[in-house]
């Protein structure tokens, strides 16, 4: 019974592997294609264009667009609508980009610990070295945190942080909400 029963199953994948074999059809003769042997004639659905004759007004636009010197798009050829418009979403989004006031940032934490003395060295240290730097001392008994810096981007973060580490080896960048407008003060 084991010995039919294989027989029965290997005579079934026999049939479903030759029935996914492509097969010819006995009318057409097999050919192989390349993409320029595509030949199909599709005038039927092609766009047809009516020439209409130019006016006047039409000639004086074609004769401003094709000025030889001209290297920039000329005024005349933008609707003055279309200005109008641009300048009001541009308007628009200036308003929103003014009320933002926070975004997500960078700053380096220069000390964690519970010693005092080496947290106000840290804050002289940065007062000091980089008064550009904005500082965020933070108290949490018994810890005491100073954070330094708004960067917008990890990179001005690591430019300071590689001064600050050869002083204390434990500072790290750490991302953290900051305020935009002192990101800006810092060159």
């Amino acid at each position: 019974m084991k010995i039919s029963g294989k027989i029965i199953v290997c005579i079934a994948l026999t049939g479903v592997f030759y029935s996914c074999n492509r097969s010819l059809s006995p009318t057409k003769k097999p050919t192989t294609s390349a993409i320029g042997d595509y030949d199909e004639d599709l005038s039927a659905v092609r766009i047809r264009y009516d020439k209409k004759p130019m006016t006047e007004a039409m000639a004086e636009k074609k004769v401003i667009k094709e000025k030889p010197n001209s290297t920039s798009v000329s005024t005349l050829e933008i609707p003055y609508n279309v200005n109008q418009k641009v300048d009001v979403v541009l308007d628009t989004l200036a308003n929103r980009n003014k009320n933002i006031r926070y975004v997500q940032g960078y700053r380096i934490q220069v000390y964690v610990g519970n010693d005092r003395k080496e947290y106000d060295e840290a804050r002289s240290f940065i007062s000091q070295n980089h008064s550009e730097l904005n500082l965020y001392p933070a108290f949490t008994p018994p810890t005491y945190r100073l954070k330094a810096g708004d960067f917008t981007t990890k990179m001005d973060a690591e430019r300071y942080h590689a001064n600050i580490k050869n002083h204390y080896s434990s500072s790290m960048i750490i991302a953290d909400r900051i305020d935009i407008r002192k990101s800006m003060q810092i060159k």
